[in-house]
């Protein structure tokens, strides 16, 4: 009927391949199709806007993609992702039709959604424009938060104050042999990014507040740990040495 041909118009227009789109049913049509208005007003408000990419230059992004060793996402400040890239599949073994436009916090360990929020800025007690102000109140917040993730302690710019680095897991459907399975693991994620962020003016004042638009990243999956035992050999003893190298144990062998 006629609202079919509407949505397969409308698939058609979406930044897919036609062999993507064709498959696509009516609930992820609207879902990508919000998501991919979402990242335009992302990237056209935000500070710097973005400029559209040359037309016919796909093979070089996914090139570019690939060559990062990870994958690059981009997420709301409510929390969902409004654009990843296809090597998602590569690292974890979910799609990125799936993913766009889907809650970040299905996607991570019940354990980590804290920590998602935090960098976000979307915490109850957090002030929307965390991460992106320069007053000293923020600066403040900023510089504890980063500190209980490793990183070095922001000063007042603005763009230090936006930068994120931090640890996740993450859903995975790849086993160590890079097969799928049907039950979902969880994968280590280093994801280091920034917070983007759109200027605001204050209401009776010059002087302009950048309010965040959400979290562009990269993230980079961590190799497992394959080291559970080392094998002792007849040949082979153990022993325990302090900070200062005086041996504190030796096995009688």
């Amino acid at each position: 009927g006629k609202e079919n041909f509407e949505f397969f118009e409308l698939a058609k227009m979406l930044p897919l391949p036609g062999a993507i789109t064709s498959q696509l049913d009516k609930a992820s049509i609207i879902r990508l199709t919000i998501s991919y208005l979402h990242m335009r007003h992302f990237a056209s408000q935000g500070d710097p806007p973005w400029s559209p990419l040359m037309e016919g230059r796909r093979s070089v992004k996914l090139n570019s993609w690939r060559s990062l060793d990870g994958f690059v996402f981009v997420v709301s400040q409510e929390g969902r992702f409004l654009y990843i890239s296809e090597t998602v599949s590569i690292y974890l073994g979910l799609s990125q039709v799936e993913l766009t436009g889907s809650s970040v916090f299905d996607y991570i360990h019940p354990a980590d959604h804290v920590e998602m929020a935090e960098r976000l800025g979307i915490r109850p007690h957090l002030r929307a424009e965390a991460g992106c102000q320069t007053s000293h109140e923020s600066a403040s917040s900023s510089a504890s938060t980063s500190s209980l993730a490793g990183t070095p302690e922001p000063g007042n710019s603005s763009s230090e104050l936006s930068e994120r680095g931090f640890f996740i897991r993450m859903k995975s459907t790849l086993t160590k042999r890079g097969l799928h399975i049907k039950s979902s693991g969880y994968k280590v994620i280093h994801v280091t990014g920034r917070i983007r962020c759109r200027p605001a003016l204050v209401p009776g004042s010059s002087r302009a507040l950048h309010r965040p638009m959400g979290l562009v990243a990269l993230a980079h999956t961590l190799p497992p740990s394959t080291l559970n035992e080392v094998r002792m050999e007849s040949h082979m003893f153990v022993f325990r040495v302090n900070m200062d190298l005086q041996v504190t144990y030796c096995e009688n062998r």
